[in-house]
């Protein structure tokens, strides 16, 4: 038989509340890595559309240019 401990409640306690601690900062970073790559994926799209509506206004803004005069030097 095992003999009997007098801090074994206590340990246990103390090992319930690290399992219980590495749980909620497990959680905790999960969100923040999912909020930043949340935030990094709409920045990128965001760039991709505002990236694509300047060439669209560059193409279509192309025809206006003013004419270089030609003539003498």
């Amino acid at each position: 038989m095992l003999p009997k401990q007098k801090g074994a409640p206590m340990s246990l306690l103390k090992v319930a509340a690290v399992v219980v601690g590495g749980i909620i900062v497990f959680f905790a970073l999960n969100f923040v890595w999912h909020a930043l790559l949340a935030l990094v994926t709409t920045l990128v799209i965001v760039a991709i559309i505002a990236g694509g509506g300047y060439v669209a206004y560059k193409v279509v803004g192309g025809g206006r240019r003013r004419e270089i005069k030609r003539g003498r030097y």
